[in-house]
This record gives structure tokens, C-alpha cells and sequence, in this order.
């Protein structure tokens, strides 16, 4: 009777051992590197614009050449840009972005000119991402603007519409900072 407990034990043990060893098992992953042959890098210099004092329904440009956008990827890319809202920095009160070109109270315009373009051809800004896009000397619509490939440059510049005066809702008051941020982004051709 002793044998046959231990042979029952034993066959227990025996028949438990592939459990163990599944319990026992260690997770592993697998990391699958992949290259691709082409990556989007942009950089612009300068990335800020501090304007300074301004009065309302003022007109505050750059030069055209003002800012250079360069191309650090290795493939052809289109360049987009959107605006948004100014807020006060020390909070409060906020300028809406206009959708059009024009500015009134509580709103202000921004506008972007490409260096080489027809003079004075300024496009909006507004906050869906366009786009940038070149006006021939003509006035002609020029394309997309297009950096073809690592360490080509362009300069463009902005100009500002400030809003209207509005002592009444206090949306154009001196003294205070007023703050925001366009974004330019690339995208591969």
C-alpha cells in the first residue's frame, strides 16, 4: 500500500511538472525597428515677435524677410500655417482671431507674406491649418510653398491688424500683454 501511494504521489508530481514550467515562464517581446527613407524636420528662426506698445485698428508689420523657415528632413514638403485667439497673459479677456481679413472690436487679423512674392501680397491667417501658398508678381496664384530637400530656406514675413478700440467691453485696453502662437508645420509632398 506504501508503494502505491508513492506511485500515485510520483504521478501526480510527473503529471504537474509542464504546469510548473508554464507557470513558471518568463513574457518576452519583440521590437521590429523600421527605417523609413524619408522624415519631416523643419526649424524657423526667429519664433517670436514681441511688437511692443500698440494702438488699436494698427497695422504692425515685419519685413517680408523677417523669418526663415529651413528644411532639415530629407524629402520635398508643403509648409501650412494657423493662427489663434490672443489671450492676456495675465488672463481675463481674450482678441478673437479673424476668419476674414478684417478686424473689429474684440477681433484682430494676422497675415503672412512670402519674400519674393508681389509686393504686398499679404494672405490671412486663420485658425484652420492652410496651406502657404506664393503670389506671383502677376497676382497669380504660385502653388503651395514647396522646400525641395535638407537645408533649403525660405523668409517670410507677418503683419498684425489690431483690434478695434472698445472701451465699453475692455477689449482694447492699454497696458496690457497680449500673447499668441502661430504654428507652422510641414507636411511630405
Amino acid at each position: 500500500m506504501n508503494k502505491r501511494i508513492v506511485s500515485m504521489a510520483l504521478a501526480i508530481i510527473l503529471a504537474l511538472i509542464p504546469c510548473l514550467l508554464a507557470l513558471a515562464a518568463d513574457d518576452s517581446t519583440v521590437t521590429i525597428t523600421v527605417l523609413t527613407d524619408k522624415y519631416v524636420e523643419i526649424t524657423l528662426e526667429p519664433t517670436e515677435w514681441n511688437i511692443g506698445d500698440v494702438e488699436p485698428n494698427t497695422e504692425c508689420p515685419t519685413n517680408p524677410t523677417w523669418c526663415t523657415i529651413t528644411n532639415n528632413g530629407n524629402c520635398v514638403v508643403d509648409i501650412y500655417i494657423k493662427g489663434e485667439d490672443a489671450g492676456w497673459v495675465d488672463g481675463g479677456y481674450t482678441w478673437k482671431l479673424s476668419s476674414t481679413e478684417n478686424n473689429s472690436k474684440g477681433v484682430y487679423a494676422l497675415w503672412y507674406h512670402i519674400a519674393g512674392d508681389k509686393a504686398d501680397s499679404y494672405t490671412p491667417i486663420t485658425e484652420a491649418p492652410t496651406v502657404m501658398k506664393h503670389i506671383k508678381p502677376n497676382g497669380d496664384d504660385g502653388g503651395p510653398l514647396t522646400l525641395i530637400g535638407n537645408g533649403v530656406q525660405k523668409k517670410f514675413g507677418l503683419k498684425l491688424l489690431t483690434p478695434l478700440p472698445d472701451t465699453e467691453t475692455g477689449h482694447f485696453w492699454g497696458g496690457r500683454e497680449m500673447k499668441t502662437t502661430i504654428t507652422i508645420s510641414a507636411v511630405a509632398a
